[in-house]
């Protein structure tokens, strides 16, 4: 299996601020911040425990892999996952071989919608 997950011993917050300190200190930057719990609440209507997205970004970097593979951008920057489960917090990131199937279905619509333009 290819992804990685831990449990921490931090809230949800302080994990979130340790990890973009920690990041900075590694020449990285959040670029985008998205909370899922808070659309689910929104647009469906139901309560589940806070679920953040942070797209992790070296912008050297990402421009040096989009040399290699313009499209790039499909997997970078980096989403991590922070999120409340069963009253811990976890971090995680994925790569495709881990998600593949699980978002087959969604790529799919998603493919088709390009493919009407």
């Amino acid at each position: 299996m290819y992804r990685y997950r831990r449990k921490l011993s931090l809230g949800l917050k302080e994990a979130e601020e340790k990890f973009k300190a920690k990041l900075e200190e590694k020449g990285y930057k959040v670029v985008l911040e998205f909370t899922p719990s808070d659309v689910v609440k929104s647009k469906v209507g139901v309560d589940m425990e806070p679920y953040r997205i942070l797209w992790v970004c070296n912008p050297k970097i990402f421009y040096e892999m989009t040399k290699e593979d313009y499209e790039i951008g499909s997997f970078a920057p980096c989403p991590v996952l922070f999120y409340r489960k069963d009253g811990e917090t976890y971090v995680a990131i994925n790569t495709a071989d881990d998600v593949l199937e699980i978002i087959k279905e969604p790529l799919e619509v998603v493919r088709g919608v390009i493919e009407e333009l």
